[in-house]
């Protein structure tokens, strides 16, 4: 048996201290609906003449998007449509006015009913390139050990486990049940994870008190990950802290370290790396590294204690260079990814709720860069597997590379 819990409020307590916003006195619909889109419907039929349900037509620059229009409580998941253009998605400064949202807001372009966000960048036609990473068949597991995080922030409960055993039963034989808060180890964060701040908006204009409250929906949850497939594409590593180590660079993975984005573009370089569109962007930073070599005192003060972590620089060039380079999710080894505490801009509102960009965290990369480097090569074919819980927040990644 499983048990999952979500932390409290101490999360949204330091997004609300890293900046003072005032509230939006107009906010978008609930629905998710971009008032500054075109609306021209048409009805679709089939050869027979059936009718299909109404289309929206949405255009952005030169590229025109056929979206079903799905009334707010019959909302279903589009998953990468083949009439939807994943492949010339406009750039961060030529995306559409969402009113009401910050410019750059990306609501609308893959679907206004979407839930998945940039995982429909992952078609088949990417799939079976990425597919051309497998070369020697070997694997690595990317799941950090569940017990691990010892010491787990915001008042989440740490990992537990227990041995059940049915000998009593007249079997001879062992169950387990496990406690586990997914944001508590290596994780995924999905689309309903972290809002947008001033809004309270999570992707597509999903509404906070629509979760628990109100509707009371699965909607954005975790489960239509599981339907569309799973994750499944080309994995890139940024091997940051291999490449820091070799530069002689000094720095504290429990320590509020930014690194910049510049950086990141000269680890590729210096691997040999190229990007392509609808990667899984993977930058290891060596949280875990210091994790696995603390003390149990050291885990404690450089973590629950002080809750500085290494992570990417959140400023305008982070937010250009994410959304430019089209990646389908963006995951590493420390905490938040970002740098934490957050500044403005903070990154999780701008990948979980203004792009729909999945966020891995706490991934165990040691055995990956070590791979890697015998490989001679920092692109993998990359699955993974969420659990399958409606309207989940967060899950393990059950995550494996293969070479």
């Amino acid at each position: 048996m499983i048990q999952f819990t979500h932390g409290p409020s101490a999360f949204s307590d330091q997004l609300v201290h890293a900046r003072a916003r005032p509230t939006a006195a107009a906010g978008p619909p609930l629905d998710g609906t971009p008032h500054s889109m075109s609306k021209r419907r048409k009805q679709h039929r089939d050869e027979h003449g059936t009718n299909l349900g109404v289309y929206r037509i949405t255009r952005y620059g030169s590229d025109q998007l056929n979206i079903p229009s799905t009334p707010a409580d019959r909302l279903k998941t589009i998953l990468a449509m083949p009439n939807v253009n994943t492949k010339n998605l406009p750039d961060f400064d030529d995306l559409p006015e969402v009113k009401g949202m910050p410019k750059g807001c990306a609501w609308g372009i893959f679907g206004e009913a979407d839930e998945v966000g940039t995982l429909n960048l992952l078609t088949p036609d990417v799939v079976m390139e990425a597919r051309q990473e497998i070369q020697t068949g070997e694997s690595v597991q990317l799941d950090w050990g569940l017990e691990n995080v010892q010491f787990p922030g915001f008042g989440r409960k740490e990992f537990s486990q227990k041995i059940i055993d049915l000998s009593p039963s007249g079997l001879t034989a062992h169950d387990d049940e496990l406690h586990i808060n997914t944001q508590s180890g290596s994780q995924w964060d999905s689309l309903r994870h972290v809002a947008h701040q001033a809004t309270r908006t999570y992707y597509n204009g999903l509404h906070h008190d629509d979760v628990l409250g109100g509707a009371k929906t699965t909607r954005n949850g975790i489960h239509n990950w599981v339907e569309r497939g799973g994750i499944v594409g080309r994995g890139v590593l940024i091997d940051w802290a291999a490449w820091a180590d070799a530069k002689g660079i000094e720095y504290n993975p429990v320590s509020r370290h930014e690194i910049p984005i510049a950086q990141l573009d000269e680890v590729a370089k210096a691997q040999g790396t190229e990007f392509k569109h609808g990667d899984i962007l993977i930058v290891r930073t060596g949280f875990v590294r210091w994790h696995d070599n603390a003390s149990t005192d050291e885990r404690k003060a450089g973590t629950r204690d002080a809750a500085n972590f290494i992570g990417v620089r959140a400023d305008e060039d982070s937010k250009r260079w994410l959304w430019n380079h089209h990646f389908a999710a963006v995951a590493g080894d420390t905490v938040a990814f970002e740098a934490w505490p957050p500044r403005d801009p903070i990154l999780h509102e701008w990948l979980l709720s203004l792009w729909g960009t999945p966020i891995g965290e706490m991934w165990n990369l040691e055995e990956l860069s070590q791979k890697c480097k015998k490989e001679g090569r920092y692109t993998f074919f990359l699955t993974s597997a969420p659990l399958n819980v409606k309207g989940g927040v967060g899950s393990t990644p059950n995550a494996i590379a293969v070479f």
